[in-house]
């Protein structure tokens, strides 16, 4: 053995001696951290109970993470599928367990078992019954992170994953603090909070129209611990997405493109926001991804246990958000071309196609079915709720109410306007009122229109995805042109941008450097600069650390952003109403602060106002009257018929 192979088995050495002791360095790190935190912040309030909090939310979310896991290679075990990247193993794993779990949760719903003593029973008994899954993964886990330090990275690639582990740490915090985007406390947590308080997933409200395949695992983080846990289960969906990423990629490329793929998907402005919220999107994104992801291992292997998992994934898509009749369709189209590409029989095409609707329907049917019974049972109905699809939203219109993305914006309104809906969706920086990121970025922009060259699009993956994302995007422009509703394709075309950019470094080694610069610089801005929460990063890592309170972080946040999430009017609510009061919101969905019996919609209120108050029981009045135009709890007008007997006992602004 030569000296310099001496001197690099010595160094390696080192390095694991080093890994052997992470924990104690880790141990040691964070309380140097903390003890210098104390030092710099001694004046202020330092919050050491919070961290305690965060680890243990984390710790459950880990549970969670692992009992999926689990359970999902339970059920491979049983079927004897057997898939040999550890990657997509987990993946997988982790996708049917979760399909399982999301079942059983659904199905202790329906039998008014909902409260936390059961979902904590119920967790730990599939954390035993899947003791030697979980063990095994754990055993796994342990074997990759010692195999890290004989891993050779080039610089770029070392510089990859250090954005990644500052994005995941980024969004991290962010998901570690209070709700306060729209969506998140006006349906996908109150929904799962009334859930709770009856112990039963029956009819509340209008919520009865949208699928919950992601909503009822957000009832899991409330029943558990609160809605930051909810948060953090989208968080991790997120992640998971991450993960399938870089595995489709290392799959079908390299390391190098698969990292590139994975940070250009994370540093997506959208996706940063995202994985801070308590929104389905990430999570709709994870199924309908896996649908997509197995669905290409079907047709490289031609076995039918991957088209099963493809069409599971596509059921618990559709089960989770609307538009995954769109996924499922275009998957469904893809069975019929690839079956016919490989000149098989006509039989074996409808059998396949036979087998996939089954499993779809199977998979993704409750929340349509739920719906029809509790509607009376009238087909025209479910249909017209359907029907949704086509029109790019409900019929009222209340998610297409800001005037930039709805479907008569000037953005889709004329040829022009057609021609320039890249640049449009690209280069305009602002953030959409009420559905908080709007920026994409400018890397799909720059690399994705080199694939009119046939040179770039001669891997099957990359037609493949290239196809499924046109077909996406054309139903996107006329029926649902709002920006968040292309997460679900961010995947694809992070993987073909990816691929793009590995095919130009191969020109020279000067240019393979410039991109490698000009990428690095790009994904740093992204993250300091595009960022729609970039002004409240300090002070989300300050909560995670424990240096600031959950409240202190909202209320500055509400000041500082100008918005309104209504905790701070509904702390004042909470603590000077008692149970015995009920109030009567009027144009203000976000109401989950509010812990006081509250209605949104009064009966004959507008033939006789003061009987159909007092009829109703209630005692005080909220109305947000810079929603009027929305409209969400009904005309203000009623007001001035009751003046008289009003008093202003709060104003928020």
């Amino acid at each position: 053995m030569n000296p310099a192979e001496n001197e690099r088995k010595k160094v390696t050495l080192k390095v694991k001696d080093i890994l052997k002791q992470k924990r104690w360095i880790l141990l040691f790190t964070w309380i140097l951290f903390i003890y210098g935190s104390f030092i710099y912040f001694f004046e202020k309030n330092i919050l050491w109970e919070s961290v305690g909090e965060t680890f243990f939310k984390i710790f459950l979310l880990l549970v969670i993470i692992l009992v999926n896991i689990g359970l999902g290679k339970k059920v491979f075990k049983w079927v004897n599928f057997k898939i040999s990247s550890f990657l997509e193993s987990s993946l997988f794993s982790f996708g049917i367990g979760l399909t399982i779990f999301t079942y059983i949760v659904i199905i202790l719903g329906l039998t008014r078992l909902f409260n936390k003593w059961i979902m904590t029973l119920v967790l730990l008994g599939l954390f035993i019954f899947c003791y030697r899954e979980i063990e095994d993964v754990v055993h796994q886990i342990k074997m990759k992170w010692r195999s890290l330090a004989t891993l050779k990275l080039s610089f770029f690639e070392i510089i990859l994953l250090f954005i990644l582990f500052i994005q995941i740490i980024f969004n991290l915090a962010g998901a570690n603090t209070l709700p306060s985007s729209w969506d998140a406390l006006s349906v996908y947590l109150p929904l799962p909070e009334k859930w709770i308080e009856i112990h039963s997933i029956a009819k509340y409200g209008e919520s009865v129209s949208l699928p919950h395949n992601i909503t009822i695992l957000y009832a899991v983080g409330l029943l558990l611990k609160d809605a930051i846990l909810a948060k953090l289960i989208h968080f991790i969906l997120g992640i998971f997405t991450l993960i399938g990423v870089y595995a489709l990629s290392r799959k079908y490329f390299s390391r190098r493109v698969a990292l590139i793929s994975a940070a250009v998907f994370y540093t997506i402005p959208l996706i940063m926001w995202e994985s801070t919220t308590a929104y389905i999107d990430l999570g709709f994104t994870f199924y309908t991804f896996l649908a997509f992801y197995t669905f290409m291992n079907w047709v490289d292997s031609h076995k039918n246990g991957w088209l099963i998992i493809s069409a599971i994934m596509s059921g618990m898509g559709i089960g989770s958000k609307i538009t995954g009749f769109l996924y499922a369709g275009i998957l469904f189209i893809g069975i019929i071309i690839i079956t016919l590409l490989n000149k098989e029989k006509i039989g074996n095409i409808s059998r396949n196609l036979l087998l996939f609707f089954i499993i779809v329907v199977l998979s993704g049917a409750f929340w349509y079915g739920r719906y029809f019974v509790l509607t009376g049972g009238s087909p025209s109905s479910l249909l017209s709720y359907l029907g949704y699809i086509l029109k790019g939203g409900p019929s009222e219109g209340r998610y297409f109410a800001v005037p930039e993305v709805a479907t008569t914006s000037p953005l889709i309104s004329s040829l022009t306007s057609y021609l320039l809906l890249p640049w449009n969706l690209t280069m305009r920086l602002g953030r959409f009122p009420g559905y908080g990121g709007g920026t994409i970025g400018f890397l799909f922009l720059s690399f994705l229109p080199l694939l009119i060259f046939s040179s770039f699009r001669k891997k099957k993956i990359i037609k493949i995805s290239l196809l499924f994302s046109l077909l996406y995007l054309i139903f996107w422009v006329f029926c649902a042109p709002y920006k968040r509703g292309l997460v679900p394709i961010f995947p694809l075309l992070s993987i073909m941008v990816a691929y793009i950019i590995s095919r130009l470094s191969n020109f020279s080694k000067f240019f393979n450097f410039f991109l490698s610069f000009i990428m690095i610089l790009t994904f740093i801005f992204q993250i300091f600069y595009l960022s729609p929460d970039k002004d409240q990063i300090y002070a989300r890592m300050l909560v995670f650390a424990g240096l600031k309170s959950q409240e202190e972080y909202i209320l500055q946040a509400q000041r500082r952003v100008g918005s309104f999430n209504g905790y701070s009017l509904f702390k004042f609510v909470n603590e000077r109403l008692s149970s015995n009061d009920k109030i009567f919101i009027v144009n203000e969905s976000r109401n989950f602060y509010c812990n006081i019996p509250y209605v949104t919609r009064v009966s004959s209120l507008n033939e006789n106002p003061l009987e159909a108050l007092k009829k109703a029981g209630i005692t005080f009045i909220l109305v947000n009257k810079y929603l009027e135009k929305i409209n969400f709890g009904g005309s203000t007008n009623f007001l001035k018929e009751i003046e008289e007997n009003l008093q202003i006992i709060y104003n928020h602004y």
